[in-house]
């Protein structure tokens, strides 16, 4: 896999390269390359690279350029893709997330909160809204009080999306963080940036003796 420096990384993702970030989201939590998508482990890799790099059985996936911390193994993230690396990795970013930074590249930020937080913010914020990530099954067995049912396999879909409000305060839960930020960080590449995601996810939310959770009818434990 090619070692690519700030020039060659940028002028690869100025012609539309998807960037992917493998770093952890507590590295993530602190910066990462403006429009990048976090995918902070093999298995999320695994799970979301076709679908993230428009994948196609007759042509695999348009060429990624991947990010790290600058040591980064990606051998446990070339291992997942689905029909090996070969043409799939454009190359990586030399001296990861930091040389971006010292090179005064673009940067974005991910706002987090705390369950308590947004316990606390429900009754005073109309524009509120909590999107849901988890599979609509897993939704059904439970959720939070008003919460908007948004799958992660659904978050690409336009008209989804576009039922979105300029004024909506987004608070993302999810099953996981890291799931969870891969969520942000796809809805941020779509220009919708007033987001948090919830810390804990949604064994967080069930841990809040606060938390309104209510389940759908017909639905299993």
């Amino acid at each position: 896999m090619t070692a690519l420096g700030i020039e060659a990384f940028s002028q690869f993702a100025e012609q539309g390269l998807t960037i992917i970030d493998i770093r952890s989201t507590e590295l993530l939590k602190q910066g990462f390359i403006k429009d990048s998508i976090s995918l902070c482990s093999p298995a999320i890799f695994g799970n979301q690279i076709g679908t993230i790099a428009g994948f196609s059985l007759s042509s695999g996936f348009n060429p990624v350029l991947l990010v790290g911390d600058g040591v980064q193994d990606f051998e446990p993230f070339l291992q997942q893709l689905p029909d090996g690396p070969s043409n799939r990795v454009k190359g990586y970013l030399e001296g990861g997330f930091d040389a971006w930074e010292k090179a005064g590249g673009a940067v974005d930020l991910i706002i987090d909160v705390e369950v308590d937080e947004l316990i606390m913010d429900i009754p005073f914020d109309e524009n509120l809204v909590i999107m849901d990530i988890r599979p609509a099954v897993n939704f059904g067995n439970g959720h939070l009080k008003d919460a908007v049912s948004l799958p992660l396999a659904q978050i690409n879909d336009p008209l989804r999306i576009s039922a979105i409000e300029e004024n909506d305060n987004l608070y993302i839960v999810g099953e996981n963080d890291d799931e969870a930020f891969l969520a942000a960080t796809i809805l941020k590449k779509q220009d919708i940036h007033n987001l948090r995601v919830v810390l804990g996810g949604w064994e967080a939310i069930q841990s809040e003796k606060k938390a309104k959770i209510v389940k759908e009818p017909g639905m299993l434990n």
